[in-house]
C-alpha cells in the first residue's frame, strides 16, 4: 500500500508544476523513529509523525501551521516504566536561502506552539511522572528541502522544542526527520 501511495504522489507530483514561490502551498509530512536498547533489557525508543501546511509569502519566506505527535517509551528493569506522549501544534516561519528555481533549499524554522504531554508509568518506589503537562513552547530549527519535481520535494530537518520559551533546555527536546512536501 505504501508503494502505491509513493508511485501515486510520484505520478501527480510530475503533472505541471508550481515551485515553492509566492502564493504556493506546501503541504508536508515528517517520520523519525529512534530505539537504543542496553544491558539488563533496558531501552528507549521515540516514535514521530508530523504534518504540516505552509504558504509561501514570497519565494524566501513561507508560514507555516505544524502538528508533530510523538511518543517516548523509556524501560530500565526494576526502576522505571514510563510512556510520553507529546502532541505539539505550532505556527511557524521559515526563511529558505536560495531562490525558487534551485533543487536544493536550506532552510531555518522559527516558531511558537502549544506542548500537551500526556505522562504514564511508575519509578521504583510506585512514583509516577505528572500526568498533563500543557506548556507554551518555543521552536527553533534547520532543515534541508530537495526539489524532485516541480510539485515534490524530500526534506530532512532537525527541530528543538524550548519547553516554557528556556533556551538552555534546546538539547532535551531535538527531534531529527525524514518526509516529503507537495506543492501547490
Amino acid at each position: 500500500m505504501k508503494t502505491i501511495i509513493i508511485i501515486l504522489l510520484t505520478m501527480l507530483a510530475g503533472i505541471s508544476g508550481v515551485s515553492a514561490q509566492a502564493g504556493v502551498f506546501d503541504l508536508g509530512g515528517g517520520y523519525s523513529y529512534q530505539h537504543s536498547s542496553y544491558n539488563g533489557g533496558s531501552y528507549t525508543s521515540t516514535r514521530t509523525y508530523s504534518a504540516s501546511l505552509g504558504y509561501y509569502f514570497t519565494e524566501d519566506s513561507e508560514v507555516e501551521f505544524m502538528y508533530q505527535d510523538s511518543t517516548n517509551e523509556e524501560f530500565v528493569p526494576n526502576v522505571q516504566n514510563l510512556t510520553y506522549r507529546d502532541r505539539v501544534y505550532s505556527v511557524n516561519f521559515l526563511y529558505h536561502f536560495f531562490d525558487a528555481h534551485s533543487p536544493i533549499k536550506p532552510y531555518l524554522r522559527a516558531g511558537v506552539g502549544q506542548l500537551n504531554r500526556d505522562a504514564t508509568g511508575s519509578y521504583q518506589g510506585g512514583y509516577s511522572p505528572p500526568g498533563r503537562l500543557d506548556q507554551l513552547t518555543v521552536i527553533g530549527g534547520i532543515g534541508l528541502k530537495a526539489k524532485l519535481t516541480q510539485r515534490f520535494g524530500f526534506k530532512a530537518e532537525a527541530v528543538s522544542y524550548l519547553a516554557g520559551g528556556n533556551i538552555g533546555s534546546w538539547k532535551n527536546n531535538i527531534n531529527v526527520s525524514f518526509g516529503g512536501s507537495f506543492y501547490f
